[in-house]
């Protein structure tokens, strides 16, 4: 990333959608990405990017970015589609009991901006917990009737920082 880019995102927010559409559950955070776009009005200072299953490979995407949300499948050992908000220090505590499919790479991630002390000011994953990863291209029930909850974690986020977020008219999110 370039000092010009890096000072271009320093007001915007990220909202990164992580997870693998083939794997079921695991891609509950992509759909609530696509679920947000669609059914909500953000500021154009909001920047929604899928993730998919990049690992170390997001680092481009979120340097740079004051405000992080990520969306994604948690696994803390919850009933299957229990909300978790996790925010800021607890991020990497909550690593190393599995926090995410993806851990070995969102641990590496944060690691690595640790060290370049590039860690957003603020940073939140809000997840569902599974049900089930396994091959699939379909939501769990459980995790499906837990997507409008997590929308509403999410926007609580945003308007948690200060962010104005409206439902459009005839929006199904949360």
């Amino acid at each position: 990333m370039t000092p010009d880019t890096a000072g271009a995102r320093g007001s915007r927010t990220l909202v990164l959608g992580v997870g693998n559409r083939i794997m079921t559950d695991d891609a509950v955070g992509l759909e609530a990405l696509a679920a947000l776009g669609r059914d909500y009005r953000l500021p154009g200072t909001v920047d929604l990017v899928d993730g998919g299953t990049l690992g170390l490979d997001l680092l481009v995407h979120i340097e740079g970015y004051p405000r992080v949300l990520v969306l994604d499948c948690v696994m803390l050992g919850r009933e299957p589609g229990a909300v978790v908000r996790v925010e800021g220090d607890e991020i990497p505590a909550l690593l190393g009991r599995c926090l995410s499919p993806h851990q070995v790479g969102l641990q590496d991630l944060l690691g690595v901006l640790q060290l370049l002390d590039r860690v957003p000011e603020r940073l939140t994953v809000v997840g569902v917990e599974p049900e089930r990863i396994d091959p699939g291209l379909e939501l769990s029930a459980p995790v499906r009737r837990a997507l409008p909850e997590m929308l509403e974690a999410a926007v609580g986020v945003l308007r948690g920082w200060g962010l104005a977020v409206e439902r459009r008219r005839g929006g199904g999110g949360g």
